[in-house]
């Protein structure tokens, strides 16, 4: 069933269903955040900023983790994938809102990678064109980063937000799906 997309779920005819571990080096972990919910996290103007994740939300669920990793996260939201082997990729899934205090703010987004040398991964989020004051929630953009070489693996990740004017932000969580690339 493994066709290098997985980790699958498969029904049976009678409506149950299993995991599909043909491959247990594929899995996800789901990390919710519960402490920016309680104080959200200040981003200032064109600052990047590390968002953090504490794991400790009601939803964080390890049942369908690779079978040689306990965590993929440490340090309060930095990833650690040194456990995965080289030529297998992660899918990551960030969950957060953002409420800008202008309009028209542009929001990006970038993971911090690799130590020798470091670099980033970088992308656009948006333009918050709603209004200041409220916040915009991002919860369907899926990064995928590969374990190309030893440098992205073993160095931790970070991910970070930008913005063009002063925001708050609330991390809900993500999720990091390993798979073969």
């Amino acid at each position: 069933m493994a066709d290098g997309f997985g980790p699958y779920f498969v029904f049976s005819q009678n409506g149950g269903s299993q995991w599909d571990t043909e491959d247990p080096k594929v899995g996800f972990i789901d990390y919710n955040d519960t402490a920016t919910a309680i104080t959200p996290i200040v981003m200032l103007e064109d600052d990047w900023t590390t968002i953090t994740n504490d794991g400790l939300g009601p939803f964080t669920n390890k049942t369908f983790r690779p079978e040689y990793a306990d965590e993929l996260m440490i340090n309060n939201g930095q990833f650690d994938f040194s456990q995965i082997p080289l030529g297998y990729g992660v899918d990551i899934r960030q969950d957060f809102s953002v409420t800008p205090t202008i309009n028209r703010t542009l929001v990006e987004a970038r993971y911090q990678i690799g130590a020798g040398p470091a670099y980033t991964l970088e992308t656009t989020v948006g333009e918050l064109v709603q209004g200041s004051g409220r916040f915009y929630r991002f919860s369907l953009y899926l990064h995928y980063v590969y374990m190309g070489d030893t440098n992205t693996r073993d160095n931790p990740l970070s991910f970070q937000l930008k913005a063009s004017s002063d925001c708050t932000v609330v991390n809900a969580g993500c999720v990091v799906r390993v798979s073969r690339s």
